[in-house]
């Protein structure tokens, strides 16, 4: 292991050990608690009865804990037209995080992305534009021809993008969507739901590079002769709102998929098939205020913070750490805070061989006598099993007190 090592729990945290032979229950536990989204007939700490939108599909999440705190005919299929872009904007990102892509990059338009209808920026053939410029085109100016130009600079065409595309929903368990394109202008079998719609969006809103972007107004590129304007007039209006698409064709009529954190409390907001921009404007307003005004998300645990130590019977390194995998965290009604306890629950011993990700405990989040959260914890390293000749040398160090 390298780096600072915590050989205990964070501040407010209690911790008890799990006994070894529960871990592999454990795992299986642990992966359908955190789960989401949830089934419809779930239970939801919202209560959300209060709440009503015109739109005919809407969703309403909690962006950290994933939980769902309205939902209306979330899993009906819609065209997405420009919600695509959230996907596009998404592996473009991701690219550019590990290195795929560089910010240097400049994309060169194709024949085939030239003037390529709809919303675009009148790329022509053989026109070079910075990423950065392709980028805000996409973000803020919703521009099919940069989208195609993006998936030929990304993957030589955008059929391959495509495939890309459908390879990272599958990902991120959006069971119910289909991209045939990466801008969203309608196609048979291009298909997604509020509910996929919003698993993408909660994504999306872990990368503050995608996040700047659409939390753009308005911009200029080309040396300031292109003009680009945000559909998505609630990142002018709308307190704390960054992101994230509106999108709109005579098929899939009005749809958005909003964000905006104010503090700790981020909510997710989608709306399709609506009839008019003000209804979708007005529901996801709707729908964030209703969220803002009653819940507060808790963060239960950090990725990648260490939680403890965990020794490793026979293993090559002697104890793991137990860290969170992801950032996880509980929905909870406004001042009830103060009522949750968490613990985190480690085994005792694993046997080796150990593998990075593997769960070796987990944090337990209770309010009173109620769980309401059980979270894994996974090793941080690989632990192969020690040979019989270093297991001779270790016990040997350990009689003369140097082990």
């Amino acid at each position: 292991m390298t780096g600072p090592c915590r050989c205990g729990p964070p501040e407010g945290f209690a911790v008890k050990p799990l006994a070894t032979p529960r871990l592999c229950a454990l795992a299986v536990v642990l992966a359908i608690v955190t789960s989401w989204p949830l089934p419809a007939s779930a239970e939801s700490p919202a209560g959300a009865t209060t709440l009503e939108v015109s739109s005919p599909s809407a969703i309403l999440v909690d962006a950290l804990s994933g939980e769902v705190i309205y939902e209306k005919a979330a899993d009906e299929r819609y065209a997405p037209a420009s919600l695509t872009k959230i996907m596009t904007l998404l592996l473009a990102v991701e690219a550019l995080e590990d290195g795929r892509l560089s910010p240097d990059d400049r994309v060169v338009c194709t024949e085939h992305a030239q003037g390529y209808g709809g919303t675009q920026i009148w790329l022509e053939a053989g026109e070079e534009m910075p990423l950065e410029e392709i980028l805000l085109a996409i973000a803020v100016g919703s521009a099919n021809d940069a989208s195609v130009a993006l998936a030929e600079h990304m993957c030589g065409t955008e059929e391959e993008f495509v495939a890309l595309m459908n390879e990272r929903a599958r990902e991120l368990g959006m069971h119910n969507t289909h991209f045939e394109n990466s801008h969203g202008l309608d196609a048979p079998g291009h298909y997604s739901t509020a509910r996929d719609m919003a698993l993408l969006s909660r994504e999306a809103v872990r990368h503050p590079e995608l996040l700047r972007l659409t939390a753009i107004y308005e911009t200029h590129i080309r040396d300031g002769e292109t003009w680009l304007v945000n559909r998505n007039r609630m990142v002018n209006f709308y307190r704390g709102c960054d992101g994230l698409k509106t999108g709109w064709t005579a098929k899939a009529k009005y749809s958005v998929a909003v964000t905006a954190q104010r503090g700790q409390n981020r909510f997710i907001a989608v709306v399709m098939g609506a009839e008019n921009p003000t209804d979708r404007f007005a529901d996801t307003t709707k729908m964030l205020n209703y969220a803002f005004a009653r819940f507060t998300s808790l963060r239960v645990a950090e990725k990648g913070r260490s939680y403890g130590e965990v020794p490793v019977d026979l293993g090559t390194l002697p104890r793991v750490r137990a860290v969170a995998p992801e950032d996880f965290g509980v929905l909870l009604q406004k001042g009830s805070e103060e009522e949750v306890r968490r613990e985190v629950v480690l085994a005792e011993v694993v046997k080796a061989p150990v593998a990075r990700g593997d769960p070796v405990g987990a944090i337990v989040v209770s309010r009173g006598e109620e769980e309401i959260g059980r979270f894994v914890l996974v090793s941080d390293a690989d632990s192969g099993r020690i040979g019989y000749l270093a297991l001779v040398w270790r016990l040997f160090l350990r009689v003369l007190g140097a082990g």
